[in-house]
């Protein structure tokens, strides 16, 4: 009896120390966290500051794309020297690629193949239909491929044309108008068409009615007197350059008269000549490589 009495206090006293150790437990781990590790203290979010603005998203709104104006028959007619395809600059080629547009129709050349077919313009956009090529083979024309691409039968592209002193610029573009697809280039020297006085050879300034220049762009011909000699020779138009005019293959005529000083003078400023710029609805001038000024010119009037 007792020893059931003893064994009965050293059960109830085990009790006791286990249920004084659980709450010890309990409470440590309400504290430090579980396995005794300190628990972090949770972070409260900072207030906001008293007029503070509120945070602006980093992303910022697309700029809205300009409207393209709509072009017609006239700003398209004639023929343009292709100077890019894609990414593809094109230069210095002795047989340049172009597309000329003339009343529905257009033809050309991608460097190497000749290219015909039919054009519609609507509004800002410009077609290409029933496309027909030549097939020489070309490996030295690494850009022919890509101009095929651009040209082809049912494309359609948005345009834009641009006038930048003596020369018009075609852009075909991509859908969103954002990429040049292809580029071409007019030149404007239809200004210089017709017959011209010499006033002035270098900075000496020339009286004399029978000095004269006739130039014709469109056939690629020049002609005039220097005050003594007739002469005559082409008209080259470099699609590298601005404002570029060449006057090669000159031939004169050999009669002997008291002006070669000034005859001597105008050959050699032709010859020099690289450049043709407007100077007002009735001048000119014909400038050398460096932009110095060779000829400068007045057009004849009918009523002078």
């Amino acid at each position: 009896m007792m020893k059931k009495y003893i064994h009965i206090l050293v059960c109830a006293a085990a009790v006791m120390g286990l249920g004084s150790c659980n709450m010890v437990q309990n409470a440590v781990t309400r504290v430090t966290g579980a396995a005794g590790t300190p628990k972090p203290k949770e972070e409260q979010p900072a207030a906001p500051a008293k007029n503070a603005e509120p945070k602006k998203s980093a992303q910022t709104k697309p700029s809205k794309q300009q409207p393209l104006q709509e072009i017609d028959e006239k700003q398209l007619a004639g023929e343009w020297v292709i100077v890019a395809v894609g990414d593809t600059r094109i230069s210095d080629l002795e047989e340049m690629p172009y597309i000329t547009f003339s009343d529905g129709a257009f033809y050309g050349s991608n460097g190497c193949n000749v290219l015909n077919g039919q054009y519609s313009v609507k509004g800002s956009k410009l077609g290409f239909s029933h496309v027909a090529a030549t097939m020489r083979f070309c490996p030295d024309v690494p850009f022919e491929h890509e101009i095929n691409v651009v040209l082809a039968d049912g494309t359609s592209y948005p345009v834009k044309i641009e006038n930048k002193g003596h020369e018009t610029y075609l852009y075909l573009l991509s859908d969103n108008g954002n990429r040049r697809l292809l580029q071409a280039r007019r030149h404007n020297m239809g200004f210089l068409n017709g017959e011209w006085r010499v006033t002035a050879i270098g900075n000496d300034e020339i009286d004399d009615e029978e000095c004269n220049i006739f130039f014709d762009i469109a056939e690629g011909k020049v002609h005039g007197n220097t005050g003594c000699n007739y002469f005559n020779g082409e008209i080259f138009i470099s699609p590298d350059r601005a404002n570029a005019i060449e006057l090669s293959n000159m031939g004169v005529t050999r009669m002997a008269c008291p002006k070669t000083a000034q005859e001597t003078a105008m050959l050699v400023a032709l010859e020099q000549a690289s450049q043709a710029v407007q100077k007002g609805d009735r001048q000119a001038a014909l400038l050398d490589n460096h932009g110095e000024k060779l000829i400068t010119l007045k057009r004849v009037d009918k009523n002078d």
